[in-house]
This record gives structure tokens, sequence and C-alpha cells, in this order.
């Protein structure tokens, strides 16, 4: 072992009992918020460390909560433990169970062995942390994590650029576009919905990550966004309507149609600029039939969901195992994640993959934020990604099991309390 190895072992376990020693002294009450922020914009943390210092970042991924984490289960495991009794989470670990089963039929250079292992690294375990974390200390802040997506979507329009690979498109040096929407977007559905966050945080956020999102011209994330945070109005709606709450913003509609009435009069002053800039975009294919039609990208990706669709007639039940469909090609795969799982998992993956989902959309129902995020990343997953790199939506679903309310839980009425997190900052 090298002088420079024994250094940094060295340095980190003084890092550790420092962290320890704050911890127990100061009697800290740990923010799940700050775990789910640095694992789902961890591209950011991972763009620096590669300048920096050689070698894979993802370590620093699965190596810095851990102590916060095991703090959380040594102290009062009792709490921290849950995990190991939330059947949602063993209906998530049953899928990834029988996916990892399924490499014995599928072929020999599948690459189903790496997709799970991306999946697990990025999405499944970071999950699992925060939702230890929340589970102990029942603290969650949106403003943090809304802070993390604004760190990330400032160094997109800082350092990004454009390549040869993406034309027109910013994206972070090494990167892809489609992930640098993802993230922005989700930056910006975190402001827009989480609460108690200061209305300048907010509002920046939001403006900021709109425009790294917009220059990155993915239209797949923002499709997903414009649906997710529809849905999630759409549900406000509803609940207020039928607790007789709508009258309260008749105001605030009057505001929104007068404020419609003069975007739409404003615009029309620059209706040929618009109109140059859609055409010229990537976007102008959400207008455009035609154009979505004679879409390489398009008619490519559709190409690859109908293979992806046949080999689910041929083999139905059990797929042709994982990274079956894909084998050692490297975007041979049909950009949908329910095809994609339909095609290597079969009927039986794709119910055991449904069942989790469903309960981990059930735990949120009464918590918008976390029902637009979720279906903001899953939607994304439907037309973009694979198996492994659409880990977005399955952090997001291993967060939401644990707002499931206690009660609820063993079948014994609502606790609110419980629901609800502490969003301080």
């Amino acid at each position: 072992m090298s002088m420079s190895t024994i250094l940094i072992l060295l340095l980190f376990a003084a890092m550790v009992l420092f962290f320890i020693q704050c911890v127990t002294e100061l009697n800290l009450q740990m923010d799940a918020g700050y775990v789910f922020g640095f694992s789902i914009f961890f591209d950011l943390i991972g763009h620096f460390y590669k300048l920096y210092v050689p070698g894979n970042s993802l370590f620093l991924l699965l190596a810095v909560p851990v102590l916060p984490v095991l703090y959380c289960l040594f102290q009062r495991p009792t709490d921290s433990w849950d995990i190991v009794k939330d059947q949602g989470i063993w209906l998530w670990f049953l899928f990834f169970g029988y996916s990892i089963v399924s490499l014995s039929w599928a072929v020999n250079d599948s690459s189903g062995l790496v997709k799970e292992q991306i999946l697990f690294i990025h999405g499944v375990i970071p999950g699992v942390y925060t939702y230890i974390v929340y589970k102990k200390y029942g603290k969650f802040s949106w403003t943090v994590v809304a802070l993390f997506g604004l760190a990330y979507a400032i160094a997109h329009l800082a350092l990004g650029g454009y390549t040869a690979e993406y034309p027109g498109r910013l994206t972070l040096p090494g990167g892809n576009p489609i992930f640098d929407a993802r993230m922005s977007l989700i930056a910006v559905a975190v402001s827009l919905w989480g609460r108690n966050i200061p209305l300048f945080v907010r509002l920046v956020t939001i403006g900021v990550a709109m425009t790294s999102a917009i220059y990155t011209q993915s239209r797949g994330p923002l499709v997903a966004f414009v649906i997710a945070n529809l849905i999630g109005l759409l549900i406000i709606g509803v609940n207020k309507y039928r607790k007789g709450e709508l009258k309260a913003y008749y105001s605030y509609f009057q505001l929104a149609f007068v404020a419609i009435i003069v975007s739409g009069i404003a615009a029309s002053f620059f209706t040929t600029q618009i109109t140059d800039w859609i055409g010229g975009s990537r976007f102008a294919v959400l207008v455009d039939k035609g154009q979505l039609e004679g879409d390489d990208n398009f008619t490519g990706r559709l190409d690859l969901q109908l293979k992806a669709l046949g080999k689910l007639e041929q083999y139905p039940y059990f797929g042709t195992g994982l990274g079956g469909n894909t084998p050692t090609v490297a975007r041979d795969f049909p950009h949908n994640i329910v095809l994609e799982i339909g095609s290597e998992l079969g009927f039986v993956g794709l119910f055991l993959w449904g069942l989790a989902l469903t309960v981990s959309m059930w735990a949120v129902k009464r918590n918008t934020i976390l029902v637009v995020l979720l279906l903001q990343t899953l939607g994304s997953a439907l037309v973009s990604g694979d198996f492994g790199f659409n880990y977005e939506y399955i952090l997001v679903a291993f967060v939401s099991l644990a707002f499931l309310p206690k009660r609820e839980a063993r079948g014994a009425g609502n606790n609110e309390k419980a629901a609800v997190p502490n969003y301080r900052a």
C-alpha cells in the first residue's frame, strides 16, 4: 500500500470521527434533502471530480452519504431498519431479483448485468440512503434540493458547449444533452411544487433551470415535464374542488387569465421571430407532424421499439433475459422502459415492475411534488434512455416509499403528521 493511499485513508478516518463527534455533541438533525439532492444531481459533482482526480467518480455517490446513513442505522435501529419491513421495498427487490435470474437465459454477451449495476449505483442505493435518513429524522428540505438543481443548471450554462456529436445542443463536457435536460427540469419541478422554498430561490431556480433545459434542445424530457406538471395541477384542482376551496383561488385564476392574454398580445409582436426560432430548432417536430415523421431520431427509435415489441411477442412470458434484446450495441435499445422490460423480462417482469411502481405511487398520493417527480421521471424513461440509465424514477420511487404514513402502511388509517415532512432547510 502506497504512502498516498495510507494518507487518504487516515484523512477519511479523521473525517468520520469528526462527523460522528459533531452529530453526537451538537445533537444535529440530519436532513434527507441533502442526500436526495446530492444523489439525483450527482453528475455535477462527478464532472468536477473527474477534472482533477483520475478514475471513476461513482464511488463518491456511494461513499459520501454512508456517514449519515450508518449513524442513523446504529443510533436508533428500530426506526432506521424499517426498510426491512417495507412491503414496497421488498416488491422492488423482488423485481430486481427476477431480473438477475433472467440473466441465466440471456445471450452470453448480454449487457444486462452492467445495466443492473448502473441502476443500483445511481438509483437503488441512493434511494435506500434517503429512505433511511428520512425515516430516522423525518426532515426533508426541498429548498436544499432546489439549490442542488440550481447549481447544476448554472454549471451547465457556464461550462457546457456544442459538440459534433450533439450539434446545436448545449451539453456538459463528456455528457449527454438529454440527461442535462432531465436534471434541469427536475430542478424546475422541485421549485414549482416544493413547499417552504423561499420565493427568491424558487424564481431564480425556475428561470435558470428552464433556460438550461431549453438550450439542450431535448424534446422528450420537456414533453414529460409538461404532462406531469399538468397532471399535478389537475390533482390540486380536483382536491380543492372536492373541499369547496376553489372560490378562494378565483383571484389567482383571474390574474393567470390576464397574464395569458398579455403574454399572447406581447408574443403577437414577435410572431416572425418566434416562428423562425421554433422552425430552426429541434422543437419544431412538436408542432409539425410532417417534420416529426421525417425526423431521423424519431423514426430510428420507432423502429427499435417495433423490434422490441416483436421480441415481446416472440418471448411473451419471460422475455429474452435482461440485456438479451440489446447485446453489446451501445444504443440499440428501444428508448422506452416499458418495451425494454417487456422484451427482456416478459409479462412476468412487467407485472412485478408495475406492481412495485404502483405501490410507490400509492405511497405519495397526497404528496403532489413526489407524484409530479415520479410521473415526470417515468415519462422521461418512456422516451429515452435504457434500463440502467433510467435511474431517476427508481430513486424517486424509493424515496416515495419513505413518505407512506406508518398507520396507513399497517392498515390502520392515516397519520397526516407522518405523511407531511418537515420542510425546514
